[in-house]
């Protein structure tokens, strides 16, 4: 698997798009959830160091093989989804995925419709 890279001013943009979907879907955005963040590596170590960082700062994580020589890493944390929180949860996990040679691949999580 081919891990694209985007600059974090494409995940911004798309997040703004995200986000606005699902207010037009009924999303309560304000509700927790469970939000998975994926970042890709090549190297065992980057990907060890990276989830151990996002373990620290309180997310669960796995990590799998993806095709050869390509690493998932897959985080998971209650989060909101309402356009301030995401835009920090995803410069954050950016950076980290960068300070560990990694590639961000983006968020997603389950659509809580508001009562």
């Amino acid at each position: 698997m081919k891990a694209v890279k985007h600059s974090l001013e494409y995940h911004r943009a798309m997040d703004t798009e995200q986000v606005c979907q699902r207010i037009k879907m009924g999303d309560s955005i304000e509700t927790p959830r469970d939000v998975d963040q994926v970042a890709y590596f090549r190297s065992r170590t980057d990907a060890a160091a990276a989830a151990e960082e996002l373990r620290e700062a309180g997310y669960r994580v796995t990590i799998t093989r993806r095709g050869f020589g390509t690493l998932a890493v897959e985080a998971h944390m209650l989060s909101q989804v309402d356009q301030h929180t995401v835009d920090s949860f995803v410069e954050k996990f950016y950076a980290l995925v960068e300070r560990h040679n990694g590639v961000y691949d983006g968020w997603g999580g389950p659509v809580v419709l508001c009562p």
